[in-house]
């Protein structure tokens, strides 16, 4: 039987965002967003972790807590980005998160991040 450690971790961060053509959606306004992410693998690192939570909260909090959205180039599409929809948001956290993993030695592997924008509404994102 084979080993699997998995670390799911929850963290607020505060954004502001429109949605253009989203109707009420297209004005400005802001979520107190949950972050949710799903890590998986069968290799602990040097500190006995699959990985730092610390470190993905701090690159995410960092880049956008308490920021408009809209304004990286992500989320921005005359710069090639796209709308910070929920599904984008949650896309977006997933690439940046992954990238994390991807560089730790014990290569754990992010299975999904959730974006709940309130108590009824979440998107997930995960590849197969």
């Amino acid at each position: 039987m084979s080993k699997q450690y998995q670390l799911v971790k929850t963290f607020s961060i505060s954004c502001a965002h429109y949605i253009p053509g989203a109707d009420k959606c297209g004005q400005l306004h802001g979520h107190n967003y949950q972050v949710t992410f799903c890590i998986e693998g069968k290799e602990l690192d040097q500190s006995d972790m699959l990985i730092d939570f610390r470190e993905i909260k701090h690159a995410l909090v960092k880049r956008y807590d308490h920021q408009l959205l809209n304004h990286f180039p992500e989320f921005d599409r005359e710069q090639g980005g796209v709308f910070p929809t929920a599904e984008r948001i949650a896309e977006v956290c997933f690439q940046r998160i992954a990238q994390l993993c991807s560089q730790k030695e014990n290569q754990p592997r992010l299975r999904w991040v959730e974006i709940r924008e309130t108590a009824e509404a979440y998107a997930r994102y995960g590849e197969i």
